[in-house]
């Protein structure tokens, strides 16, 4: 198991960071260790700490000092150890707890000026594995940042930590389970977790305060989830096997389930046509059998509806006249396709709008090429009631092993669901990441590969495109100067045009509800 410290707040003269897991110095504070650590501060400030366990439980009755009463003095207030800074220096802090005394130095700098680009604030020691950190949801006496981890027997804790770094509480969830994933805040401040099975999940929804609101078994895959201001959660969920899919709707605070909607089922009939591991044979009769419904996630726009897009194809292979058991040539056989492409724009109450974004009608020998719609997976706003939806044109997505050759769009929709122009991305290789982001004047930035592409958000034409280099890029914000930051395997970096960029931070990051940007160090 990594020993390293989890969240560190980072000065600089551009941003702000908060770095997460950086290594620290365990060997000395094996079973317990004065919380938070890797401190520093400005003349004039005070700091809070406290004592944890190896297990982030707080201990408390410690006995408190500091080495040098002119840098620093300690005190406790509100039942908890405060340290006052008063001069510049290092300043050591000791705890004795039982028989045993852990110590922590605090560095001090002046109040006159700014401390040095990327020093660190302070951090926070893991207690195993780090399944994922998220910040919160500001709300009053909330906290400001929420962390999953595992420890090494199993046990799985969820912990708060407030803006300085304190811990203030930890939850345990109640089953053991290595599949489990911190899937977002809620607006209460708190936190939905989903632990995962074979083939059925459990949703936990933990308030701001530690404690457990609901929690709800479904059978399926949890394939999105998304919250509306409303205080509705709508929750996608596929079948085991990719069939079927439904979207749920729930009570934010209490999990009541307000509502079910299945989405319309894609099937292939066959009509005297069995097809076999992709060979056709000849069987009198009609077969009807399911096939994958293909979607995107959930979102609930400025509008406050929440949206999914989704496929609902149905092919139909037929033959007039064919010997019972004989192998069929393709060129015989004729396909009937009706396929669509589905926006569903979802309310409340559990009704919804349906719009048909792409479709296709028409019937062609099952030889001949094949081109079906799908969404990819994102779904972004447009900043203006509309959508902009990516969208895979794949050659054989009915085939059972599909290659990669496809060709992707950048669908926008306005407010009435109508289609305003289909925006084409360049070819690339590597993993897909398919998010994207609105920038200043009408701008939106798009990635591919190692490519950023930045395209007019009226027009849908293409402005420039930045060639990272590697394989891999991901969108991570739009700035107010009109600049698009970007994720790479290594480093963040501000990309201004198709020629110039400049790194922000090594590793990789996320961004906080204030617009602060924490950095993850695996």
């Amino acid at each position: 198991m990594c020993t390293c410290t989890r969240i560190l707040l980072l000065a600089t003269s551009v941003l702000v960071l908060f770095p997460l897991r950086t290594f620290a110095q365990v060997q000395a504070d094996s079973g317990w260790r004065i919380s938070p650590e890797n401190i520093n501060v400005q003349v004039g400030t005070d700091r809070r700490l406290q004592l944890l366990d190896d297990s982030a439980q707080e201990l408390h009755d410690a006995v408190w000092s500091v080495n040098d009463p002119s840098l620093a003095e300690i005190e406790e207030m509100d039942g908890r150890v405060v340290v006052h800074t008063k001069a510049v220096g290092t300043v050591r802090v000791s705890a004795t707890f039982g028989q045993q005394t852990r110590f922590r130095d605090i560095k001090i700098w002046p109040e006159s000026q700014p401390m040095p680009a990327g020093t660190t604030n302070w951090g926070i020691h893991p207690i195993g594995r780090e399944i994922r950190d998220l910040p919160a949801v500001p709300t009053v006496n909330g906290p400001t940042e929420l962390a999953l981890e595992e420890t090494a027997s199993g046990s799985t804790y969820l912990r708060a930590n407030q803006e300085d770094g304190i811990q203030a509480w930890t939850w345990l969830m109640p089953e053991k389970n290595s599949d489990v994933e911190l899937v977002c805040g809620d607006w209460f401040g708190g936190m939905l977790i989903s632990a995962n099975h074979p083939a059925s999940y459990t949703l936990y929804a933990v308030g701001k305060d530690g404690k457990l609101r609901w929690r709800l078994a479904v059978e399926g895959n949890r394939k999105s989830l998304a919250i509306s201001t409303e205080h509705m959660v709508y929750l996608l969920t596929e079948s085991a096997d990719g069939l079927a899919s439904n979207v749920k709707g729930l009570d934010e605070y209490s999990g009541e389930e307000k509502f079910t909607l299945s989405l319309p089922a894609s099937r292939e009939v066959q009509v005297n046509v069995k097809n076999h591991r992709e060979k056709l044979f000849c069987a009198p009769g009609d077969i009807s059998n399911p096939v994958q419904i293909h979607t995107s996630r959930m979102l609930v726009n400025i509008d406050g509806y929440a949206y999914v897009a989704f496929t609902q194809n149905e092919w139909t292979l037929k033959v007039a006249k064919c010997t019972p058991g004989s192998t069929l040539d393709p060129t015989q056989v004729n396909l009937v396709r009706a396929e669509n492409v589905m926006l569903w724009q979802i309310h409340s109450d559990g009704t919804y709008r349906s719009t048909t974004v792409e479709s296709v009608r028409n019937e062609q020998s099952a030889s001949a090429p094949l081109d079906v719609a799908a969404p990819t997976g994102a779904l972004v706003t447009d900043n203006d009631n509309g959508l902009i939806i990516p969208i895979r044109l794949s050659h054989d997505l009915r085939s059972q092993s599909p290659s990669q050759s496809a060709d992707e769009f950048v669908y926008r929709l306005n407010p009435d669901g109508d289609v305003l122009y289909k925006f084409p991305l360049p070819r690339y290789t590597g993993p897909l990441d398919d998010e994207m982001v609105i920038g200043h004047g009408g701008v939106a930035f798009a990635t591919r590969g190692g490519l950023l592409i930045a395209f007019d958000l009226n027009a849908g034409r293409e402005l420039w495109r930045w060639n990272s280099k590697t394989s891999e890029i991901s969108v991570f914000a739009a700035l107010a100067n009109g600049d698009c930051v970007v994720q790479t395997p290594t480093a963040l970096v501000e990309v201004m045009n198709s020629s110039t960029s400049k790194e922000l931070g090594q590793g990789r990051f996320m961004m906080g509800w204030q617009g602060h940007m924490y950095r993850l160090h695996n």
